[in-house]
């Protein structure tokens, strides 16, 4: 009789504790259920509607021109949906007293809750920096207190990104039409090299040519095509490289922030959030510190830079200069300072070739520190080896 009465104050006890949790958590799965039904209905609805829009979602029309929404993004979703999965094992854990489950949701959730931090510290910077940039129409950046060449070309200013590939391909188009134009030089020069005159004089009779050193200077601009090429090229890859910008933030970053919320995956999620923070905000700023560094150097707007050019006459011109004072007086003269070709020579190597190299290096020596700090790992001198 005593094991009978036991066993049913247990039974009883069981059937307290199945109706006490059928009462806790089912307005608990009724009102997480509702809530999750309609935010995924707002997801789906956002995503048409900026689809429509743009094209892509997590970017809008502004001014023509598709550009980042800070706001409603893929990763903001990816990390709502996340939270709300956590939260949801934690609280079934708590309800079916579960410490495996409890553990396992707890340390998913804390592990989110860091990739929310920063993304929310991302996201800041990079509004933050479309919100400020009137004030960097003004600023010198390379040069406190100087004039900027920005200040002249407001009416190009979208955001920081759209500025930045305008720049560029103003480099571009400044770089093909001088490559152009040096060929046709090149070709000019050919022909005045097989070209002479013939001075008579009573019975003086001697032939002149009109460019002696035409076929050694030839040799040297040719030299310089396949040095402007090579610059041309770099700079298309300077560009492409820029128009990652949507792929980073609308792909990339969404992934990092999933993949290190994971132990096996947190050192890639880790990479991939460091070189879109590396490439979409510190890249951008490097580049108006270049187109500063440029205008000090060489006070004109790239933009509005007409590529050097060299007349028919100019060339008879330099041929006389050569044949007169030397090779050296000539060089001087085209190419020395208020010459001709020295903005080509300031804006090929310094803004085109150099100072973009220096901001690469420094940018991937930032996203290497910064996938440190995520956690993760990046081996630029294996990947340089590779290439």
């Amino acid at each position: 009789m005593r094991v009978k009465k036991e066993i049913n104050e247990s039974l009883n006890k069981r059937s307290k504790k199945a109706k006490s949790f059928s009462v806790r958590t089912i307005p608990f799965f009724s009102s997480f259920r509702l809530i999750f039904v309609s935010f995924m209905f707002f997801v789906i609805l956002s995503a048409v509607s900026f689809a429509t829009e743009c094209g892509l979602f997590g970017n809008y029309l502004y001014n023509g021109v598709c550009v980042p929404d800070y706001l409603v993004n893929l990763s903001t979703i990816i990390m709502l949906i996340s939270v709300l999965i956590a939260s949801a094992f934690y609280m079934i854990g708590i309800a079916l007293e579960h410490e495996r489950i409890k553990q396992w949701s707890k340390d998913l959730l804390f592990q989110i809750l860091g990739s929310v931090l920063i993304l929310g510290v991302y996201l800041g910077i990079a509004a933050s920096l479309d919100f400020w940039a009137p004030s960097l129409l003004n600023t010198n950046l390379a040069y406190v207190g100087e004039p900027t060449v920005r200040s002249f070309s407001s009416a190009n200013w979208v955001n920081l990104h759209d500025h930045v590939t305008h720049y560029v391909s103003c480099l571009i188009s400044y770089t093909k039409g001088s490559v152009k134009n040096i060929v046709g030089i090149t070709s000019a020069i050919s022909i005045l090299a097989t070209t002479s005159i013939n001075i008579q004089i009573s019975d003086y009779n001697q032939f002149y040519s009109i460019f002696a050193t035409g076929s050694g200077l030839s040799s040297l601009v040719s030299i310089a095509i396949g040095a402007l090429a090579s610059t041309l090229i770099q700079l298309r890859l300077q560009l492409e490289i820029l128009n990652l910008n949507s792929a980073l933030f609308s792909l990339i970053l969404p992934l990092g922030l999933v993949f290190r919320s994971f132990p096996y995956t947190r050192s890639a999620g880790a990479a991939m959030i460091a070189i879109t923070i590396g490439f979409t905000i510190f890249l951008p700023i490097f580049y108006l510190i270049i187109e500063d560094i440029g205008y000090h150097y060489y006070p004109k707007n790239v933009c509005l830079e007409s590529p050097p050019s060299v007349s028919f006459f100019g060339l008879v011109g330099m041929g006389i200069t050569i044949a007169k004072d030397g090779a050296l007086a000539a060089v001087q003269k085209y190419f020395g300072q208020g010459g001709d070709f020295e903005g080509l020579i300031k804006i090929a190597v310094i803004q085109a070739t150099l100072l973009p190299l220096i901001a690469y290096l420094v940018v991937l020596n930032i996203t290497k520190r910064i996938a440190e700090i995520l956690g993760g790992e990046i081996d630029f001198s294996t990947l340089v080896r590779l290439i």
